[in-house]
């Protein structure tokens, strides 16, 4: 693609005004080791961050556009209609006006922070424009990347299910009467290690590839920031992962953090809506959408369309009614400074204090460090919403007694520190179990408004089996927990659906003769999921088929309500389990590694996991008639914390680089399989002694 010499122009005199500061190229190595991964070495922190923009535009600079594009409301110059959804999304919240009102609300420590790695993409786009994917899209600022985390949050807290709801005419109103996709980690100190020493298990469940997996890299500056673990592509700082003292893992929380309002319309004046008896206007605007028509981006068609926004937040107006979203992401532009205290915290008091910046809107945070210190803390920003309204739907948008416009401190969520059994763990379930039984958050402490969710998983469950096998563990039985492929003894659920799958597993053979041999294997297979282990095959295939079919919600409701409909159900898809293994393999017994494999650039490995299990892989669809993992495990980082510094083990999916043309694009995947890892020490030298390249960013 050719780039004309304005645009070119354009990026090297942005890049050399903002240069002309420091030269932060001359003052960062990256030190690549066998891996390829990124080990960042710079003077100050704003040299280091630098360094990571340059190392991640090498490795994946596709990616890093997706989140760019996204916060700056480009996506449909690349993905025509679909990115004009998000681009109509992100104008809606009005992200890029918050952002330029309040961007000097972060530290100048930190915004020339973030502008220093702003810096080296666009410098590595000046050099490399065959890679720009929009080019209006550059310059880029800081701004722009603190939209974008602006924007990562919202979607994380959950606004696109309202947007999705209110667009399709479904979500709930009322009466304006009314009275007032995973993760896990597991950490243990010396009162559950049999050495003494504290470990940390580090592995959310995101995508594989994408602009939500992760990469790995180690940033360490002359300023005290010596940090490694998983980024976003395009991220500034390190979102979970370990320094020389402590480290902490993320998980998705079951909590409420996104409310939806009805508004009282004026029935006379035009765009006016009612609240406390007083006619107030609802502001108007233009969402400008530059939709790509064409393969090559050479037919732009600008589309206008209208948004509102009331007190409340973003509006839709449609023939259901009029509604507001409010939300706390879209409330804070401080989450990078958040996570840069974080990352360079020395202590828990130091990065306990960075938490009640309360600028992260959502998230587990799961902590330990060398001090033997473990905490789980079920984070958010949430709501103090008023009493004698029902929060789990639509509330009335016409009094400003729903106009919450505080959030519970830190101290007030749902939180454990130091539980007398030793251990903390999460796995997207519920708050108030977290650690062992007795020293459990209490539901009845927290007001129901919080609107934190009892949600069991798979996993929860199948974790309180095993540590109930242990008085104190090692390093061994530590990995054991952390890679389990059994679903539990009882009360087995469906992933991301309301039906338990107890009696899919007990169904009776007379009943179903025609796949009474199966029934009969169903029932003794000991619910794991072994790459070589052919029953585990029938599961997930029936699984897939069940999964896909109870999306319907009217499905779903009538397997919960009518158990031979459900039964009935379970069976069929068995039976096409059976059709569909022998049709595209020739033959029942398929082991499950053959069936489910993880996959890139033509290289199929086994896998060994499945749906909610400890040890995840969620399947999608891959070819003839297989699976290929595509969310689930994705960076694992281990820790153990020893009096001399912590011992860190950490695995990627495919690779360091998402370039087919790298040797790092594949050389984890034998790795991630095989449940191995490989070291990822903090020292300098050692890397600077182990290093395949080292160079400095241009």
């Amino acid at each position: 693609m050719k780039y004309s010499y304005p645009f070119l122009l354009i990026l090297l005199l942005f890049s050399l005004q903002t240069k002309a500061q420091r030269d932060y190229a001359a003052n960062v190595e990256i030190v690549r080791d066998s891996f390829g991964v990124p080990h960042i070495f710079g003077k100050t922190d704003a040299d280091v961050a630098y360094g990571l923009g340059w190392a991640t535009c090498e490795d994946d600079f596709e990616t890093l556009q997706w989140s760019l594009l996204a916060g700056k409301h480009l996506m449909a110059r690349w993905k025509g209609k679909d990115g004009a959804i998000i681009d109509y999304a992100v104008q809606l919240m009005r992200v890029k006006d918050f952002v330029d009102t309040h961007y000097n609300d972060i530290s100048p420590e930190v915004r020339e922070y973030i502008e220093a790695m702003v810096l080296s993409v666009n410098k590595y786009a000046t050099l490399h424009p065959e890679e720009v994917i929009v080019k209006k899209a550059f310059p880029a600022t800081g701004k722009d990347v603190v939209a974008s985390y602006m924007l990562s949050y919202a979607l994380l807290s959950g606004i696109d299910g309202p947007l999705r709801r209110i667009a399709d005419g479904k979500q709930p109103v009322v009466d304006m009467k009314q009275a007032g996709k995973g993760s896990n980690t597991f950490a243990a100190n010396s009162k559950f290690t049999k050495d003494g020493n504290t470990y940390l298990d580090i592995n959310s469940h995101q995508p594989l590839e994408g602009p939500l997996s992760w990469y790995e890299a180690h940033l360490c500056s002359e300023e005290g920031l010596n940090i490694v673990g998983g980024t976003f592509h395009g991220g500034v700082t390190i979102f979970h992962g370990v320094n020389e003292n402590l480290g902490w893992a993320h998980t998705v929380n079951e909590v409420q953090l996104v409310d939806v309002f009805q508004l009282e319309m004026h029935p006379k004046k035009k765009n006016y809506y009612m609240v406390d008896g007083k006619a107030l206007k609802l502001e108007t605007g233009k969402a400008k959408l530059e939709v790509n028509l064409s393969k090559k981006g050479k037919f732009i068609l600008p589309v206008w369309k209208k948004t509102w926004y009331s007190i409340y937040g973003p509006t839709m107006v449609t023939k259901q009614g009029t509604f507001a979203i409010r939300l706390g992401a879209l409330q804070t532009c401080k989450t990078i400074e958040q996570y840069f205290r974080m990352n360079k915290a020395k202590n828990f008091t130091e990065w306990r204090g960075a938490l009640d910046t309360m600028a992260a809107a959502m998230m587990t945070f799961a902590y330990a460090d060398r001090f033997d210190t473990i905490y789980c803390l079920s984070n958010g920003l949430v709501p103090q919403r008023a009493e004698g309204y029902d929060w789990k739907t639509t509330v009335p948008g016409n009094t400003e007694k729903t106009l919450w416009n505080k959030f519970y401190p830190v101290k007030d969520l749902p939180q454990v520190l130091n539980p007398s059994c030793g251990y903390i763990f999460n796995t997207n379930n519920s708050a108030f179990e977290v650690t062992c039984k007795e020293d459990n958050p209490k539901p009845e402490n927290f007001n129901p408004n919080m609107g934190y969710k009892l949600t069991k998983t798979n996993r929860s469950r199948r974790f309180y089996e095993m540590v109930k096998n242990y008085n104190k563990i090692d390093w061994n039985d530590f990995l054991k927990i952390k890679y389990d492929i059994k679903y539990p003894e009882h009360d087995i659920s469906m992933p991301f659906r309301k039906l338990n799958l107890g009696d899919f597993l007990e169904l009776s053979e007379s009943d179903y003769p025609e796949i009474a041999n199966l029934i009969s294997e169903i029932k003794k297979w000991d619910r794991t999921t072994n790459a070589k282990d052919t029953v585990a095959s029938f599961f997930l295939k029936a699984l897939w088929g069940l999964y896909e079919e109870t999306g319907n919600p009217e499905i779903e409701k009538k397997c919960l309500e009518d158990a031979k409909y459900r039964h009935d159900l379970y069976a069929k898809h068995i039976a096409k389990a059976k059709e569909e293994l022998i049709r595209d393999f020739g033959k029942l017994n398929v082991p499950y590694g053959e069936l489910f494999v993880h996959e890139r650039g033509g290289i199929e490995m086994p896998v060994s996991g499945g749906p909610d299990q400890w040890c995840a892989k969620y399947p999608q669809p891959y070819k003839n008639g297989k699976f290929r993992a595509w969310i689930g495990e994705s960076y694992i980082c281990l820790v153990k914390f020893t009096k001399n510094g912590p011992e860190i083990h950490t695995v990627s999916p495919y690779g360091a680089s998402n370039k087919p043309s790298s040797k790092h694009y594949t050389d984890q995947m034998k790795l991630y399989t095989n449940n191995q890892t490989k070291p990822m020490p903090l020292s300098k030298d050692y890397w600077y002694k182990h290093a395949e390249n080292i160079y400095h960013p241009k």
